[in-house]
Order: C-alpha cells, then sequence, then structure tokens
C-alpha cells in the first residue's frame, strides 16, 4: 500500500510539474480535468492515510462520551424522578401530619377553653362564697359594735341617771341631816 501511494504520489508531482513546464496552450480540457481528479484522489488518499487513526479515534470518543453522557443523563433522570417521587410522598405525609397538627391544637385549645371557662366558675363561686362569709363576718362585727355601744350608752346613761340619783338623794339626806341638826337642841351637837 505505501508503494502504491508512494507511486501515485510521485506521478501526481511529475505530471504537475510537466503540465506547467508545458505552457497554457499545450493541454486538452479532458485530461486537465483527469489531472485535477488525480490529485482530489491523491490528497484524499494522503488525509485518510495519515488522518484515519486520529479522525476515527476522535469519532469514537466523540461517539463514546456521547453515549456516556446520554446514560449519565438518564440515571440522573432516574434519580430525579425518584427524589420527586420520595419528595411528593413527604410531602403528602408532613400535610397529613400538619393536618392532625391543626386537628390536635384546635381540641387542646377546645379543651382549654372548656378548662378555663370551668376554673372561672369555680373562681367566681369561690369568691361569693369568701364575699359571703365576709359580709357575714362584717355583719357580725357590726352586732357585735352595736352591742357593745349600746351597752356603754346604756351604762354610760344609767350612770347619769345614778349619778343623778345619787345626787338627788344625797341632797335629801344633806337636807334631812340638816334638818335634823336643826330640830335638835343646840346643845346636844
Amino acid at each position: 500500500m505505501l508503494r502504491l501511494f508512494t507511486l501515485i504520489l510521485f506521478i501526481s508531482c511529475w505530471s504537475t510539474a510537466l503540465y506547467a513546464a508545458a505552457g497554457e496552450d499545450a493541454g486538452s480540457p479532458l485530461l486537465d480535468f483527469v489531472w485535477k481528479v488525480v490529485n482530489v484522489v491523491v490528497l484524499v488518499a494522503i488525509i485518510y492515510k495519515f488522518a484515519k487513526t486520529p479522525v476515527a479515534a476522535a469519532l469514537g470518543s466523540t461517539a463514546e462520551s456521547a453515549k456516556q453522557v446520554l446514560d449519565d443523563a438518564r440515571k440522573l433522570e432516574e434519580n430525579i424522578i425518584a427524589d420527586l417521587s420520595k419528595m411528593r410522598t413527604k410531602i403528602s405525609e408532613l400535610e397529613k401530619e400538619a393536618k392532625e397538627m391543626v386537628a390536635s391544637a384546635k381540641k387542646d385549645a377546645e379543651d382549654a377553653k372548656a378548662r378555663i371557662i370551668e376554673e372561672g366558675k369555680q373562681e367566681i363561686q369561690r369568691m361569693k362564697e369568701q364575699a359571703s362569709f365576709a359580709l357575714k363576718q362584717e355583719h357580725r362585727k357590726a352586732e357585735d359594735d352595736l352591742r357593745r355601744w349600746i351597752a356603754e350608752e346604756s351604762v354610760k346613761l344609767a350612770e347619769g341617771e345614778l349619778k343623778k340619783e345619787m345626787n338627788q338623794n344625797r341632797q335629801k339626806k344633806l337636807v334631812n341631816t340638816f334638818m335634823d341638826q336643826l330640830n335638835q337642841p343646840e346643845g346636844v351637837a
């Protein structure tokens, strides 16, 4: 193959040199066309010979890398779909959990409301009982104070009456004693 290629290369270079030396009017257009075709074939053969391996390797590696990229993309797509499915499941579970939490919070709020209302009623009842007890205590205290005041005033009035009586009795006694002294003879005293 190398011999054939070298022979074609030599002939094409030699014929090109001959053609150029012959001048412009030396050849026919058909021969000119044939030489151009031969030149192109030689050029393609040279390119094929030297560029076949690197171009094939580049194209092969490009195809392999493209295949690898597609495989990786498919795997990533499958992973993303699986992750998306998992996330949808988690979201639905979270929504369910959130609904349960809201329902639980509402129930707790209702229970707390009922408990607070009951505690309020109990507190109001306790306050009423305390107020009633305090009112009874104040009533008893007022009665005791009134009795004490009445007793003190009664004692004061009685003392005043006794003082008046004592003064009148004393005055009577003094008058009677004085009268008795006057009625007695003068020498007896």
